[in-house]
This record gives structure tokens, C-alpha cells and sequence, in this order.
């Protein structure tokens, strides 16, 4: 009996010292925890947390390829056909502060034309913070009347100058009244001449008013190297959930001077425009779901006229297709005759 009693507990011992090892080797094993994207929806959609971090993030852009032919409506050179494929990627990052929303946001863009020529270029960098923005990217003389109409060559009458180092700040008045002041460095190339920005920047303000039946909205930028003004004025209405139209009419003092080297005219960079005036107009109709017809016409005071039209149709969700016909007619120091082109727009949206 005594050697059965010895036998039956030192069994039992080796067994809870085998089992006690095996758990702690089942312990060991465990991998440690992951830690997991999550995604953020206090700024919308696509937003994910950077792990690590309270920084929310959203990537974006979308590939693009355009087919042009007939003629070059700028210029009104004969261009037969040809093509540019682009690709952009959108960087958007975000967090709350106790300022408000902490935002940086960086584009890039990446081109290569039928020639084959590549071309790499940072298109938007800049901070804002509590209505202040600094950086690079377009000009508030552009973003702030949004542009013209939904064309893919809406500028053959030019209305802005391009990209540049901005400082701005923008009041937000809660019942669709905001206001903007800035200043920007403003450098440029145009048909007619090159500008740089003087060592003093440009001065530029603007004011807007939105409701559910559209909105006016107002800019005016004084460019301290040409000592000139431009501004112009946008009206947007909304007539119901398939017709929408525009018209925004620009001024620039001074075109017609003869300060720059050599006797030729001095550029005024927030006047891109032939002549002291020019007008835009346009209308977006809805269609069906998937389909929205959108035209534009515009004319400049030394005489040249440019007119759009264009479907952009949704062939499924993410992917545009859009064919446009455009129409110069030249004039002024543009030259004379006219010219007719066309673009069939390819682009995917992420």
C-alpha cells in the first residue's frame, strides 16, 4: 500500500509540473497584438487614422488620358491628333486642435505626352489652420469663383494667373457670407509675355455669399510689379435639381500700357486676359444619373471668341468618360481666322 500511495503521487506531480510547462510554452508562443488601420469619418469619407497617431489621412487622385484632335484652339495651329496620359496623387492630412482643424495637403501630378516627353511637377503643398492658409498651389484669384464652367478647355480666354506662394486667411460667416484677404507672390508664363513676381507680394481680397439657389462671389488682386488692378464677379444659379448656370465677368486696369522692357505691354497677373474686360457664361444640365451636358462661352475685348460643349458621362462608378468640341474665333493681337478641336476625356477617380 505505502509503495502504491508513492507511485500514484509522484505520477500526479510529474503531470501538473508537465502541464504547468506546457502552459507557459502556449503563453510564450503568442504573438503579440496587431494593431489595426482604423478608419476615421470625422472628416468624411476615406479618412484612416496613421497608426500611432490622431492624424487622419486620405489618398486619392486618378489616371487620366485625353485624345485631342483638329486644331490647337489656344493658338489656332492645325495639331492633327495627339495624346497626354496623367497620373495624380492627392495627399490629405487632418487632426484636431484646439485652434480647429489642423490640415496639409500635398498634390502631385506625373504627365507623358505622345512624343514621349515626361514631366514630373508638385502641383499643390500648404498648411491650414483656423481659416489661415500658406503654401503653394492656385491662385485664390482662380479657386475663389471656383474657376469657370465643368470644360475640360475652359481657360482659352484666360481668367487666372497660375499657381504661386500664398499666404490668405478666410472669415467664415455661418450663413454662407465669407470673406477672403491674402497675399501672393504670383509668377506666371503666358502667350504674350512672361511675369515674375516683384520683391513686394500682390495683394488680393474677395468676398462670397452662398444659399441653396447658388451664389455671388467677388475677387479683386492688385499687382504691386504691374501697379494695376483685376477683378472679377461671378453669379451661380441653382433653377432646380437638373439646371444649373453661370456668368462671371472680369476687369484689369490699364491693359493697353507700354511699361514693360523695351516699350511692351507690363503683364498684370490678375488680367491673363486680352483687353480691359472680358465675360464668361455656362450652364450644366443633368441628363439622367449618369450623364450631364455642360457648355461655355466666353469673349474677350480685343475681340477673340471661345465657346464649349461637352457630355461627361459615368460609365461606372469611379470612371468618366467625356468627349468635348470647342470653337475659337480669333481676333485682335490673337490673330484672325478660327479654329475647331476636340477632346475625348478618359479618367478613373480614386
Amino acid at each position: 500500500m505505502f509503495l502504491k500511495t508513492v507511485f500514484l503521487g509522484s505520477a500526479a506531480a510529474l503531470m501538473a509540473i508537465s502541464n504547468a510547462g506546457a502552459a507557459d510554452a502556449i503563453v510564450a508562443a503568442e504573438p503579440e497584438a496587431m494593431e489595426y488601420v482604423r478608419v476615421c469619418d470625422a472628416f468624411g469619407k476615406g479618412y484612416f487614422y496613421i497608426p500611432g497617431t490622431e492624424t487622419c489621412l486620405k489618398i486619392g487622385g486618378y489616371v487620366r488620358f485625353d485624345l485631342t484632335a483638329g486644331d490647337d484652339v489656344y493658338s489656332g495651329e492645325d495639331i492633327g491628333w495627339g495624346t497626354l496620359t496623367r497620373a495624380t496623387l492627392t495627399y490629405d492630412a487632418r487632426s484636431d486642435t484646439e485652434y480647429g482643424t489642423l490640415r496639409s495637403f500635398i498634390e502631385q501630378r506625373f504627365e507623358v505626352n505622345g512624343d514621349g516627353d515626361e514631366t514630373a511637377k508638385l502641383i499643390s503643398a500648404y498648411i491650414e489652420l483656423a481659416g489661415f492658409r500658406a503654401g503653394f498651389t492656385d491662385s485664390r484669384f482662380d479657386t475663389w469663383t471656383d474657376s469657370a464652367g465643368n470644360i475640360i478647355s475652359d481657360d482659352v480666354i484666360n481668367y487666372t494667373g497660375s499657381r504661386t506662394n500664398q499666404v490668405s486667411y478666410i472669415y467664415e460667416g455661418g450663413n454662407g457670407f465669407s470673406a477672403l484677404i491674402g497675399l501672393e507672390e504670383g509668377a506666371g508664363t503666358y502667350d504674350f509675355g512672361s511675369y515674375k513676381g516683384d520683391d513686394f507680394p500682390h495683394v488680393i481680397g474677395g468676398v462670397k455669399y452662398e444659399q441653396d439657389w447658388g451664389g455671388i462671389a467677388a475677387i479683386g488682386g492688385y499687382d504691386t510689379n504691374a501697379e494695376a488692378f483685376g477683378g472679377k464677379i461671378r453669379v451661380d444659379v441653382t433653377f432646380n435639381e437638373t439646371l444649373s448656370a453661370f456668368v462671371m465677368g472680369g476687369y484689369q486696369s490699364d491693359w493697353d500700357n507700354d511699361n514693360g522692357p523695351g516699350g511692351t505691354r507690363q503683364l498684370n497677373y490678375y488680367g491673363p486676359w486680352y483687353g480691359d474686360w472680358a465675360v464668361w457664361g455656362g450652364f450644366s444640365a443633368n441628363l439622367s444619373e449618369k450623364a450631364s451636358l455642360n457648355g461655355q462661352a466666353a469673349y474677350e475685348e480685343d475681340g477673340t471668341f471661345a465657346a464649349a460643349l461637352n457630355v461627361e458621362y459615368a460609365l461606372v462608378p469611379g470612371l468618366k468618360l467625356m468627349p468635348e468640341i470647342n470653337y475659337t474665333d480669333f481676333g485682335g493681337e490673337r490673330g484672325s481666322g478660327d479654329a475647331i478641336g476636340g477632346t475625348f476625356r478618359l479618367q478613373r477617380d480614386f
